[in-house]
Order: C-alpha cells, then structure tokens, then sequence
C-alpha cells in the first residue's frame, strides 16, 4: 500500500491536498464568494440606479468579484496556499499582455465559429439591436471579472494544488475540470452533452496553463468565448440568457441540432465539444513544441516547517 501511495502523491502532498478536500474548500469559497459579491453588486446597482437592462447585465457578471476577494484572501491567509498568487501574477513566463490578449482573440474566434456554423444551418437568427461603446467596454470587463474568478478556482487553486500533491500532471489537468464542469450543474438547460463540454472546455484552458504556463491566456480564452456568446451574440451562457446583448437572438425560431441546443445554447452541441476538443489537440502539439516547463509556484516553500 504505502509503495502504491507513493506512486499517486509526491513528497510534498499533504492531507488538505486531496482531491476531494480540496474541491469541498473550493465549493465553499465559491459559495460565501458570490454571497459577498451579490451583495457588493447590489450595493453599487442601488447607488448608481442601475435598473436597466445593461445595469442588470453588469450587475449580473461584476457580481463574481466576491470569488476573487474571497479566493485571494484565503490563499493569502493560509500559508500552504501563499504559492499560488505567484501563478495569477506575472511571475510565469506566459502571463503577459500578448498572451492575454491572444486568449481573447481564441476565445472569441471560436466562439463565433460555433455561432456562424449553427446561423448557415439556420439553427438561429440573430438581429442587430443596439451598439455603445461604453457599454461595450464596461460588460466587457464584468464578464473578465466573471470569466476569471472560474480560472482563478480551477486553474490557479484547484491546479495549482493537486500539481504539487499528485505525481501525474494528468491529475491536475482533468480534475479541475471535472469541478469546473460540476460547479455548472445547477444552470438552466445542462444535459450529459452540455456537462462533457465543459468538462473538454476545462482541459482546454488547463492545457493553456500547463503548456503556455499562462492563467492570463485562459483568462482571456474564458473571456472572450463567454463575452462574445453573451454580450455580442445574446445567445445563452451556459444556459443563461443575459437583457442586454449587441444582438439578439430569435428564441421563438432557434432549433436543436448538431450546432445547437435550445436550452443551453452553442455550448451543448456536438460542433462546440468538436472544436474543443480540435483545440486541446492544437495546445498540446504547440505546447509540446515550445518544450518548457511551467512555473513550479510551491519551488522555494519550506515543507519542514508545521
């Protein structure tokens, strides 16, 4: 038994860092998080008379601040977790604005690939409604903060922690994502397609991690896949329709098909997992050509000390 241990945890594995302990602390920060960030976003909706559809919006997406709060703050007060603010900062050598920038341009490209394959196969049609520019940048930023308090879960404290307690960077990888897949099993429309997408999704942007050593380019992947369904296209995120969107979707002559599902949207379709999957294989290949370690985030803690 103890040899078998030893060939599924490293040395540096500790009790809090098994799986499912570590996904009940993330359960748990995720929660009092949107609690917090509720409350915070309603404070401010009701200071700035925000009642319109674009406040509702914003409200809805800001309100995921309360994760990044909660989540730093833990990280920050726990020492064994202190490692892991060096991954969300620009410390790893694929955390730059070309990188996060580069994510967003993914992200947003296929998007909007998924989006125009089901429009040809007229599973949806979609009419411009209304452009702002302002509105444009303020929702984008509600949904960075939204986008990136997921990445900063799975990718930053549920990565980081089974990378440096497992011995298979595979552990690390698929299971994160397998929490990231089941943290949506509350939302609208989540069928067994739906949920294997996500569960592809969240390797994806692990892969990006790992390979590019990058939480900023799944930030911006997460990003813009999420902005430009929502806010650019108005069809559902993950299952949820927003009120304020550029264009809008005609819900009444949408149709499922291989490109969409009514209920959940692009991402419950065999098109979104395809591409999904397509770009988990591109990571991989590019990656492992570009043949560099990601940032080791516990290298210089001290695990003598209690």
């Amino acid at each position: 038994m103890k040899e078998l241990l030893q060939k599924i945890y490293t040395e540096r594995f500790r009790w809090y860092d098994e799986y499912f302990i570590v996904g009940l602390i993330s359960f748990v920060i995720v929660f009092i998080g949107q609690a917090i960030g509720l409350l915070l976003a309603g404070l401010l909706s009701d200071a700035l008379g925000w009642t319109s559809p674009l406040g509702t919006t914003f409200t809805l997406y800001f309100s995921t601040i309360g994760v990044w709060i909660v989540a730093l703050l833990h990280m920050w007060i726990f020492k064994h977790r202190r490692p892991i603010l060096k991954a969300v900062g620009s410390k790893p050598s694929g955390n730059t604005v070309k990188h996060l920038l580069l994510g967003l341009l993914i992200g947003f490209g296929m998007n909007f690939f998924c989006a125009v394959v089901a429009m040809i196969h007229k599973d949806i049609h979609l009419s411009f409604d209304r452009f702002n520019p302002i509105a444009f940048l303020l929702l984008l930023f509600a949904v960075f903060v939204q986008s990136s308090s997921e990445e900063l879960m799975d990718r930053a404290f549920y990565f980081q922690t089974l990378k440096k307690g497992y011995r298979s960077k595979w552990v690390a990888i698929i299971g994160n994502s397998l929490t990231f897949a089941l943290l949506h099993i509350g939302n609208p429309g989540l069928n067994a397609l739906a949920l294997f997408g996500l569960l592809i999704s969240g390797i994806m942007f692990s892969l990006t991690v790992y390979y590019f050593d990058s939480l900023w380019m799944a930030f911006g992947m997460h990003t813009g896949w999420n902005f430009t369904q929502s806010i650019l296209l108005g069809l559902p995120n993950s299952g949820q329709v927003v009120p304020y969107s550029i264009f809008k979707l005609d819900t009444a002559n949408a149709v499922n098909s291989f490109a969409y599902d009514v209920n959940f949207g692009i991402e419950s379709s065999i098109v979104a997992v395809a591409v999904e999957t397509i770009a988990c294989l591109l990571i991989w290949y590019f990656g492992k050509k570009r043949n560099k370690e990601p940032i080791d985030v516990y290298a210089d803690y001290n695990f003598s000390e209690k």
